[in-house]
């Protein structure tokens, strides 16, 4: 099954260019409006949602890009959010972070950037506990962005740098806990395949044998270890 994606964006050529490159691999909707974004995320569920920073909304809000990001987050925890932003400061990838943005890209938009970190979320959904492993990755990231942002005395072109290279950094930390999820799910493979050969031990050997009682000693063990996966 395609993951699901929304894009959001007041800019019809970026709407055309990605609706282009992700023809075929993601199943997407797009919008050009807060308000029929808002209608589309009532309707159907998104595993991620890019969204443009900057669009006109309710007044003079012309920060649309945060209210749809707030209402994601009150509303679909299920989703996680991609900030498209022409402005890069720390201060804005800060803002969006704490908010509850998992990411975000700078215009103009890089369409390998946006299959990097789309390709990111997912590599994150697929974790045992992902919805755990997502919130603990969004507090490391925002805990040193905190950090970044109280380093006054260096360029900002430094700072932007750091910023492009923080996500592959965490990700290299999470990549450890990913190694030892795939030997658990190894491991937990491997043990119901041993309770499908027990079954066949059991119909060929007698109940009255000693051997029977070792088979149902390795099933117990079997069934504990799984449910302890």
């Amino acid at each position: 099954m395609k993951s699901r994606i929304l894009v959001v964006d007041d800019e019809k050529e970026i709407l055309e260019t990605l609706a282009d490159f992700m023809k075929g691999t993601y199943e997407a909707d797009f919008s050009e409006t807060v308000s029929s974004a808002l209608a589309l995320m009532k309707q159907n569920p998104y595993d991620i949602v890019l969204l443009d920073k900057n669009m006109p909304y309710v007044g003079n809000d012309k920060e649309g890009g945060m209210s749809l990001l707030k209402y994601v987050k009150e509303n679909l925890p299920g989703t996680e959010v991609i900030m498209m932003t022409g402005y890069a400061t720390v201060e804005s990838a800060v803002e969006a972070m704490k908010l509850g943005a998992f990411d975000y890209i700078t215009k103009p938009v890089s369409l390998n950037d946006v299959k990097q970190k789309i390709e990111r979320i997912l590599d994150y959904k697929r974790f045992i506990n992902s919805e755990h492993t997502l919130r603990t990755y969004k507090i490391l990231h925002n805990q040193i962005l905190d950090l970044l942002v109280n380093l006054n005395d260096l360029p900002e072109e430094q700072i932007e740098k750091t910023l492009r290279t923080l996500g592959a950094r965490i990700d290299q930390v999470f990549g450890l806990q990913k190694d030892y999820e795939s030997i658990i799910e190894t491991q937990a493979g491997a043990l119901e395949k041993i309770e499908g050969y027990i079954e066949h031990l059991k119909d060929a050997v007698p109940e009255e044998s000693p051997y029977y009682v070792l088979i149902e000693k390795i099933k117990s063990e079997s069934r504990r270890r799984i449910g302890g996966q």
